[in-house]
């Protein structure tokens, strides 16, 4: 069975071993966009959108606000403690996330409201 890569989004290029990304079917990210710097979102799609092809998946998984708004009193809090620890993080808006999807020539195929005030959002 294939096991996870650990990489840093942002030294690119991403360092994979071709026999992976040969073999590569899809890219997950669980929990990283809200605890990093924006720049850091760009990478992952950018980079994503060189190593996937047409089929191939993209998902994140973790806590989005919605218009700008937290979707539950939680996620308010676990932002304002994110911030006081580094105020370059933070939850990020669903719509600016899905917009550079769309810059970086994904296609949104759902969006899920998972356990805990989290979504799954599948390119």
């Amino acid at each position: 069975m294939p096991q996870p890569l650990e990489l840093d989004v942002e030294k690119i290029p991403w360092k994979i071993p071709l026999t992976i990304a040969n073999s590569l079917q899809g890219i997950v990210s669980i929990n990283m966009i809200h605890v990093v710097h924006w720049s850091c979102t760009e990478a992952l799609f950018r980079e994503s959108g060189k190593l996937l092809s047409k089929g191939q998946f993209l998902i994140l998984y973790g806590p989005f606000k919605i218009s700008n708004k937290h979707i539950g009193e939680s996620n308010y809090l676990f932002d304002n403690s994110l911030k006081m620890q580094n105020y370059l993080w933070g939850i990020k808006n669903l719509e600016q996330v899905c917009d550079e999807s769309k810059k970086n020539g994904f296609l949104q195929e759902d969006i899920i409201r998972m356990p805990a005030n989290n979504f799954s959002l599948i390119y």
